[in-house]
Order: C-alpha cells, then structure tokens, then sequence
C-alpha cells in the first residue's frame, strides 16, 4: 500500500444529528456550536423555551440546521419527546451528548436528602435515561452511533464541599464504560469527556476571586483554567470518526489537575 492509498478519518460532521442537553449555557453551549461548526445538525434542549430558540437560532447562521426542544431530562415522557421530536424533524438520532447537570456548593454535613437526591436524579439518573432514550432510537436505526456523557475531573478524585456532585460524576464514568459494553455490538460508542475548571457565566463570581482562583491553580498543571473550545474540541472528536475505535473511555480535559 503506498501512502496515496491509505485512508484517515475526519473530524466532519456533515450530514449527522446531534442532541445537546443543558445545551443553552456553558459547556452545553460550546459543545452545540462546536458540533454545529463541524457540519452537524443540532438539537439544543434545555428547561427555558426562550433559551432553547435563542440558541438554535444563533445555530442556524453556521449554516446547519437546529431546533429548540424544551425538556426535562429527569422527565421520562420530556425525555421521550426530545427523542421522537428529533426523530421526527430531524430523520434520525446520530449523536447524544448528555451534558445537562447541576451542583449544590456544601458541606457534606449540611446536605439535606432533598438537595443529595436533586443533584443525583439530573446529573446521572438524566444521563443514564438521556443514553437509553438515545440508544433506542440508534438500535432501531442500525447504523450505530456516538453518546458522548459530560462528567468532571471531579468524579476522578475527592471534592470537598461538592459531594453529591463528585458522586454523581463517578458514577456517570462507570455507567459509561457499563453502557459501551452493552452496545459495542450496535456499533454505539460511549465516552466520557472529564473537564476541569471552565470559567463560564454561572461560577464566573467565584473563579474570579483571586483566593479561589489561586486556590484551584495551584492544583493545575497548566495554570490556568479551560477554555470552552477546549472542550468542545474534546466533543468533537468523540462525534467524529476521527474516535472510532474509542469506547468505554474518558477524556480528562483539566490542565492536568488530576494528573498528581
């Protein structure tokens, strides 16, 4: 074979769907634009209405097409019509990335059972039915398909003050891995992306604080926090075929935080 005849994968996303949960803000945001500028079709779902057509609007000037879904992924019958929505405007399902999540900021003896189970049903009980809901529709598609799942460096060692979270997102790796196991014969894949600190609109405030800031830095590699790109970057490559051969793993994108 001489070099002229080998064959490379792409990063190109044309002619693929995608469903971003928690797709409005943040991460979501990012991950959404990023797959949307690489071709794909994308489906941004969130609580707000307003947000959801907001973004799926700014969308459409890449070029692709994008619908707003309002939805509650901790809502199975929500759940379900994101899915047959999607299906049913878009043609097919490609592509899911759950990243929808939330986190309550505590000591772990001030937790309340309410504000544990809160944390818990969005952040891995909505992943998990966000990859069934999704798997589904691939299967009965048969042309397999990419679940990417939005966990944190924070589910690869101990957080303080953020336990449920931390819990959550241990939990999202391993559903991951127990998932890519079950559906590898489909030609599904599951990963994980694990980011570190991203300064974004929500913990602006806090990461600002120079103590905080500090604080967090000291603990990373690179010395400084994420950029939003770099994560979406990180989507990106999980959607593509560029991953193929990836199953059952876990980007950690966090400056190398975890690394010590």
């Amino acid at each position: 074979m001489t070099i002229n005849e080998v064959t490379f994968p792409s990063f190109d996303l044309k002619g693929k769907v995608a469903i971003v949960t928690g797709g409005t803000k943040g991460i979501g945001y990012q991950i959404a634009v990023s797959l949307a500028k690489f071709g794909a079709d994308v489906v941004v779902a969130a609580r707000n209405a307003d947000d959801c057509k907001r973004v799926s609007e700014e969308i459409r000037t890449l070029g692709v097409r994008s619908e707003g879904i309002p939805t509650d992924v901790t809502d199975m019958a929500r759940l379900q019509n994101l899915i047959d929505k999607t299906v049913e405007i878009m043609g097919k399902l490609d592509i899911m990335v759950a990243n929808a999540g939330s986190a309550v900021t505590a000591k772990a003896v001030d937790i309340t059972p309410e504000q544990w189970d809160k944390v818990l049903d969005l952040d891995l009980k909505g992943v998990f039915f966000c990859d069934t809901a999704a798997a589904k529709q691939m299967i009965k598609q048969g042309t397999g398909g990419r679940i990417i799942n939005v966990a944190s460096a924070a589910g690869l060692k101990g957080t303080k003050r953020i336990t449920p979270y931390s819990a959550a997102k241990a939990g999202v790796v391993n559903v991951s891995k127990s998932l890519a196991l079950e559906w590898g014969k489909y030609d599904i894949t599951v990963n994980c992306i694990c980011p570190g600190y991203v300064r974004t609109d929500i913990n602006a405030d806090q990461l600002d604080n120079p103590k905080v800031r500090d604080a967090l830095l000291s603990h990373t590699a690179l010395k400084r926090f994420a950029k939003l790109e770099e994560i979406g970057a990180a989507a990106v490559y999980l959607a593509s075929d560029m991953s193929g051969y990836m199953t059952g793993s876990n980007i950690v994108v966090d400056g190398g935080s975890t690394a010590g």
